[in-house]
């Protein structure tokens, strides 16, 4: 059942960095700290020519890119 949750909790984050993906976000991490800045999550290639989005996003503050993944976010809005 646990692992059910996080599935679905990560699905959630997942769900809602492609909503936003390119614009200007706050993403709030399970240690309390927060970055602000651009969001980049797009698509990645998988095997055999597929693709797929990664557990992994990018936000880019000022010039310095952060990546995060997604089990480390505890939310993602706007701003």
């Amino acid at each position: 059942m646990t692992t059910l949750l996080f599935d679905e909790y990560t699905q959630a984050i997942k769900n809602r960095a492609i909503e936003l993906n390119g614009t200007a976000v706050v993403v709030e991490l399970l240690s309390g700290k927060a970055l602000t800045g651009t969001l980049s999550y797009a698509l990645a290639d998988g095997p055999q020519a597929t693709k797929y989005y990664p557990n992994a996003l990018t936000v880019t503050v000022s010039t310095k890119a952060y990546t995060v993944r997604l089990d480390a976010i505890a939310a993602i809005g706007q701003g």
